[in-house]
């Protein structure tokens, strides 16, 4: 199995990625599970494999602890250790060769408490993973966002350990202008320190920037940023192969498939 981790901030567009890129690979007929890992959500646009939700739902613990919607959430994912063995037979018993799992809502609360990790790590065992960190375009335009960002995207990699493909989603909605100039932030390290500058980030902050933007531009720290929407599909296929660089080192649509017993 390889693992497919999707994460992003709330709203980022989790879920529909999530269901976009299963729906694209199961159309190239490859082998995909859907995981759904958020114990808070409502709806999801895709019909799960395993469900967290089937043994510990967050609006359950609200009306049973009397907790608002984040320490429900906290408690909630705290509660997963315990039914981690069910999960992890669950999702073995698939046996599909990619496994999907989309993380809760809060990201923060997901990735930068310790059970976060140790769920993930507890799933995906000795497995290739790769995480897809969404960036919402809407959020990233601005340059002290975009900042905010690449801190974000580097925290994460931290926590969970595994490379990341960054994801600019819902490419639909912005123009075209807009993401090129997200892309010559990232890509411009002397432009991008005159934009923050411009935004009154004050010099300290701007030299934090300067690192990291050096090294997305050569390549070091980030995997070059993809477009994709998950409504109009464009950009799915881009992410599948940036995530199959990363996992096997290629793009071969049918790579990992099991060869046919004789």
């Amino acid at each position: 199995m390889y693992f497919i981790v999707v994460l992003g901030t709330a709203g980022s567009g989790k879920s529909y990625i999530t269901a976009a890129l299963a729906d694209w690979m199961e159309d190239n007929e490859l082998s995909v599970a859907r995981v759904n890992l958020d114990p808070a959500a409502e709806w999801i646009p895709y019909t799960p494999d395993v469900d967290v939700r089937n043994y510990v739902d967050a609006r359950d613990l609200m009306a049973k602890m009397g907790l608002g919607p984040n320490g429900a959430l906290v408690a909630a994912v705290d509660m997963m250790v315990s039914h981690l063995e069910s999960l992890v037979n669950e999702i073995r018993e698939t046996e599909a060769n990619y496994v999907i799992l989309d993380t809760p809502g809060q990201m923060e609360l997901f990735a930068f408490r310790s059970t976060g990790p140790v769920v993930l790590s507890s799933i995906i065992g000795g497995a290739r993973s790769a995480g897809v960190f969404l960036v919402d375009p809407l959020f990233a335009s601005r340059p002290s966002s975009l900042l905010s960002v690449l801190l974000l995207y580097t925290s994460v990699r931290v926590r969970v350990n595994m490379p990341l493909v960054p994801v600019l989603s819902k490419a639909d909605i912005v123009s075209a202008s807009a993401i090129q100039e997200i892309r010559r932030m990232l890509e411009e390290p002397p432009y991008f320190e005159d934009r923050l500058y411009q935004e009154g980030v004050e010099p300290g902050i701007v030299e934090v920037a300067r690192s990291l933007t050096e090294a997305y531009a050569a390549g070091e720290s980030m995997v070059e940023l993809v477009e994709a929407s998950a409504k109009t599909m464009a950009g799915i296929d881009a992410v599948y192969a940036a995530l199959q660089q990363v996992l096997v080192g290629g793009e071969d649509y049918l790579t990992e498939e099991p060869s046919p017993r004789i």
